[in-house]
């Protein structure tokens, strides 16, 4: 692109504004040579004509302003003579703007200039030429303007000659030379000039850095819609006034702000969008191991307690069909714990097993748990040790909270090694009890942390136990947001700590008396 369209705004300006100035000092000169003129040459007339009309007022009134009238005209270059008309024609001046007559001039001079004769005898006859009109048309004033430069036989013929009747018989005739006016118009017209290129170089000066600060938010508009579209908020534009312009840049920070808040929101919604998807995912990922592990785990009991079966069928010995029937009811239990581990996890999620708070003792539900499992820690020679500073009292679900510590407790005795240790801490956090099971051994990886209590995950995918489906920590999930309280894990120096916090209720003593 070339041309016009291919100049910028500060270009474009400054050339415009620079063309209307020399158009205009163009117009003044070559304009102004020919009707400047003309335009005081009509001015010049018509300030005879009231010249005159005043002159005639004063003489009509007999006022004493009549000679200052006079004057004033005489002051502006013009001359002015006052001559009488008799009845045979013959013409008297009586007055003239220049008092000497020309007998005495020629009586001083020894004789009287060429030049001042012809202009006597060229007054002489534009007075008669006057007069002789005045009397065939009638009329109070004539103008005569003669030709600029004259004529050859007429040298004085270049002026402005107005002729008035004061009285019968008595005229006013005044004559303005035309060279004058023509000066004073060639004068005008040089000042013009020098005026107007004068104005051209200051005003192309002035224009060049006006266009400069005019443009100058229009470039910053420019950078800083360029960085928003390369997603680049940082800047602003500055504003400056209330113009238009201003009005743009207000509108620019306007979309720069909401553009960086919906791409943020955006970002955000993308990443929720991303984890999700990769949870969603991986939770496919484990629920189709978990089916295929259900499907083994299921397979072997059931292929256990058939063959048993069979063989108890034809088996004549009573001790062994009592062994057989002995097997084929555990793994039948065995089935029967983990299909009730699923349908509890199913209706927690589902919201069907509902939240039946109660108050009672958190320290009583920990102490039975550890109980319940006192004899595969034994066996183990796992040590298990009690820190708990308070009986503490707590409202929420008892069973599901119940559930909760024997989780937890069940998975620290899956993963704490042989002749480990395992640490039960209970203390006050604030408004609430927080319960932490610690197990020592491998800690766990941060990019598994926020995946542990996933349903079907499972950080060891050894299957040393048989509910090992990654069940138990889901269901601590599901419990404790159901109760809308907190819950986590992290690592120790010596192993991993699960942890959950409940509300306390405070519980008033009795007195000696027996009464609270």
């Amino acid at each position: 692109m070339s041309g016009w369209n291919s100049w910028g705004i500060r270009r474009k300006l400054f050339t415009a504004v620079l063309m209307i100035l020399i158009c205009n000092a163009v117009v003044l000169l070559f304009m102004g040579s020919t009707l400047f003129e003309f335009f005081y040459m009509n001015s010049k007339v018509s300030n005879l004509k009231d010249a005159s009309r005043r002159i005639k007022q004063a003489y009509e009134g007999n006022s004493e302003t009549f000679y200052d009238e006079i004057s004033s005209v005489e002051n502006e270059n013009a001359l002015v003579v006052l001559f009488l008309v008799d009845e045979e024609g013959k013409i008297e001046e009586i007055y003239r703007s220049r008092p000497q007559k020309m007998e005495e001039l020629e009586r001083e001079l020894g004789k009287f200039p060429p030049f001042l004769k012809e202009k006597h005898r060229h007054l002489e006859e534009m007075q008669g030429r006057l007069r002789a009109r005045l009397l065939e048309t009638g009329e109070d004033d004539l103008v005569e303007r003669g030709k600029p430069g004259g004529k050859e036989e007429e040298p004085w013929d270049n002026s402005i000659s107005l002729s008035r009747r004061l009285d019968d018989g008595l005229y006013l005739y005044i004559q303005s030379p035309r060279d004058y006016i023509k000066s004073t118009a060639d004068l005008a017209v040089q000042y013009t000039a020098f005026l107007s290129l004068g104005i051209l170089l200051a005003g192309s000066v002035l224009i060049y850095l006006l266009a400069a600060r005019m443009t100058r938010p229009l470039n910053e508009i420019r950078t800083v819609a360029g960085k928003i579209a390369q997603m680049d908020f940082s800047q602003k534009c500055r504003v400056y006034g209330g113009d238009e312009i201003a009005q743009i840049a207000n509108s620019i920070n306007d979309m720069s702000e909401q553009l960086e808040a919906g791409i943020e929101k955006l970002v955000e919604a993308n990443a929720v969008l991303q984890n999700d998807l990769l949870r969603q995912q991986q939770t496919d990922r484990m629920r189709r191991q978990f089916v295929a592990n259900v499907s083994h785990d299921f397979k072997t009991p059931l292929t256990l307690m058939v063959s048993y079966a069979e063989a108890a069928e034809t088996e004549p010995s009573e001790d062994a069909r009592r062994e057989y029937c002995e097997t084929i009811i555990s793994e039948g239990n065995r089935l029967s714990h983990m299909v009730g581990r699923m349908l509890d996890l199913s209706k927690l999620e589902n919201g069907i097993d509902k939240v039946e708070r109660s108050i009672f003792c958190l320290s009583e539900v920990i102490d039975g748990v550890m109980k319940n499992y006192r004899l595969p820690t034994s066996r183990r020679g796992i040590s298990v040790l009690r820190e708990l500073e308070d009986a503490y009292i707590v409202e929420a679900d008892y069973h599901k909270i119940e559930r909760v510590a024997a989780n937890l407790f069940e998975n620290a005795v899956k993963y704490v090694p042989d002749g480990g240790t395992i640490r039960v801490t209970a203390h006050r956090n604030g408004g609430c009890c927080r319960v932490g099971i610690e197990n020592t051994g491998e800690p766990v990886c941060e990019e598994e942390m926020d995946s542990l209590f996933d349903s079907f995950y499972r950080a060891d995918q050894s299957r040393s136990l048989a509910d090992g489906y990654g069940l138990g920590l889901a269901i601590v999930k599901v419990v404790m947001e159901a109760h809308h309280q907190r819950y986590g894990v992290e690592n120790t120096g010596t192993g991993v700590r699960f942890w959950f916090e409940l509300p306390l209720v405070e519980v008033e003593e009795p007195g000696e008396d027996g009464e609270p």
